[in-house]
């Protein structure tokens, strides 16, 4: 039986990554709720007692100390703004870096599972959504718990050392309140689950329907598809406005319990008073801190649709990312000369209303194909089909005589789809996603192929510069041909490219054109490209028209 890899995902190792800032966040937030909660017991106390000690002590020569409460409660305020502002610094800082953490490793895991990147910008999105919705579970479920959790010890520790009947009285609608939220850890689950099936589901509708804008309005089908896509985001606001109506309810009953506890303080209180076993402004200190602790408890009401929405993430996740054997049973690689045939394929995407219809071609090794036609036509369907992609389609692909599903494609074809990854990592650990092993002197020559070396020579990091998250601190060009490298570092025999040469000029066009051909000699090179190009065993096929 072949050996399971450990899941790729799982929250309970979340806050490892970045330990030390999620400690840092958990002080401060704790520090910021206590500060505010006893900015609420302390003034209460103050004005109270200060008002008592003015009637008790009018025309007395006694004297009622205002400073040392007054500096206390100076303090408490700045304490509060200042904790909840470096709170949120920290937390978020934690957050992004964690999610940062995820995106690298997760990608550079599924290179290693998968041996080639994600085949299609649909994947791509998917792993970046689904990672974005990890930061739920430590931001909304594990530091809310932990703040609420040890601000309703200290309450209970301070209400036994002033009278244990006070705590047997505000005990139950503590307890309940703090209980509560678990109320919706089945339903609340069950909701997140489904808003992000929906939500991926209305996004890749939308999307569908924006790049087939033209083809519609042409053909008089906007209306149609726009009302298709109302009625799916009128269900989405409707699993949304469940979510919300299930936290309001568990956040009315912890009010209930909150209100409840205030009753039972009060009934157990007010003889007390008159016994002088506790003073009014002690009392009243105490109502006021049961009032400021609905602030750390409401936060709760919502944790199990966010833990819901970070546990269907994590599944989806680790179904992407590599809950695979370590021992797969290898597929025979092709042998001899490369060669594709296509036999009458035609492949569409559900609800699409263009692809590739009824293609035939064949492709010699040695060879570059040239796919052309108008935007929408279904060039990018296609190489997504030869890459692997299950979607609808018909007619033969034979790769070498047999068909592709015969041959394990992760070792064949490298794909380049219009959406690239790049990751906030050094340009060589970037690089090296497509091959771990590659030396210094590889990504030199792959930087020289795709015309970036004078560039990476020229930064004063060279290797070590940053491109930034999804590339955003260097050109659009520049990121594409990194993401080019990359896959030219794995050296796969069959490369199928969409839109490699955008953002380029002809002299950069030309350049990194003969640097794939010189590189495919073994191989097959199939582009798709909006921008002239020439080489030698070219050949061109019009899709779309």
């Amino acid at each position: 039986m072949a050996e399971q890899r450990p899941p790729a995902v799982r929250l309970r190792n979340l806050l490892n990554s970045r330990l030390g800032g999620w400690w840092v966040a958990a002080v401060l937030g704790f520090i910021t709720l206590f500060s505010a909660i006893a900015l609420l017991a302390v003034s209460g106390w103050f004005i109270s007692a200060a008002a008592l000690a003015g009637l008790a002590l009018a025309g007395a020569g006694h004297t009622f100390d205002i400073f040392r409460p007054a500096a206390v409660i100076r303090l408490l305020a700045l304490t509060r703004t200042v904790g909840r502002y470096t709170e949120r610094l920290a937390s978020h800082h934690a957050a992004l870096g964690l999610l940062r953490d995820l995106r690298s490793r997760l990608f550079r895991r599924i290179t290693q599972a998968r041996r080639l990147p994600l085949r299609t910008p649909g994947a791509m999105h998917r792993l970046v959504a689904d990672i974005d919705l990890l930061d739920q579970f430590p931001l909304r479920v594990v530091l809310p718990w932990a703040w609420a959790s040890l601000l309703l010890v200290l309450l209970l520790l301070w209400l036994a050392l002033l009278n244990p009947a006070l705590l047997l009285a505000t005990l139950p609608g503590l307890l309940l309140a703090w209980l509560s939220p678990w109320l919706g850890y089945w339903q609340g689950g069950r909701l997140a689950r489904e808003e992000v099936t929906w939500a991926e589901q209305r996004r890749e509708f939308l999307l569908d329907s924006l790049a087939l804008l033209t083809p519609l309005l042409i053909w008089q089908r906007w209306g149609e598809r726009s009302a298709a896509f109302a009625g799916r985001d009128r269900a989405h606001l409707e699993r949304q406005d469940r979510q919300q109506r299930l936290s309001s309810r568990i956040a009315l009953l912890q009010q209930w319990a909150l209100a409840a506890s205030l009753l039972g303080l009060l009934w157990q209180g007010w003889p007390m008073i008159s016994e002088a076993a506790v003073s009014v402004p002690l009392l009243l200190a105490v109502l006021l801190t049961l009032l400021g602790l609905s602030e750390a408890l409401l936060p709760l009401a919502g944790s199990f649709v966010a833990l819901g929405l970070s546990q269907a993430a994590r599944d989806r996740l680790n179904s992407l990312a590599g809950d695979v054997p370590r021992q797969e049973p290898s597929r025979p690689r092709p042998e001899g000369l490369w060669r594709l045939q296509l036999h009458a394929v035609t492949a569409r995407w559900p609800g699409a209303l263009n692809g590739p219809d009824n293609i035939e071609l064949r492709l010699e090794q040695g060879e570059t194909l040239l796919l052309q036609g108008p935007s929408g036509g279904g060039k990018s369907t296609l190489l997504q089909l030869l890459a692997g992609e299950p979607l609808p389609a018909s007619g033969e692909c034979r790769l070498n005589g047999q068909p592709l599903p015969h041959w394990d494609l992760r070792d064949v074809i490298g794909y380049l789809p219009q959406d690239i990854d790049i990751f906030n990592l050094s340009l060589a650990a970037n690089l090296r996603l497509g091959n771990p092993q590659a030396s210094d002197q590889q990504l030199w020559q792959v930087l020289t192929d795709v015309a970036l070396a004078d560039w990476v020579r020229a930064h004063p990091q060279q290797l070590q510069l940053r491109p930034g998250e999804l590339g955003s601190a260097v050109s659009g060009g520049q990121a594409r041909r990194i993401a080019l490298a990359r896959l030219l570092l794995a050296e796969r025999p069959v490369l199928l490219l969409d839109e490699p040469f955008a953002g380029l000029d002809a002299v950069t066009r030309e350049q990194v054109m003969a640097a794939l051909v010189r590189r495919q000699r073994q191989g097959l090179l199939i582009i798709v490209s909006h921008q002239p190009v020439m080489a030698e065993r070219l050949c061109a096929v019009r899709i779309g028209d």
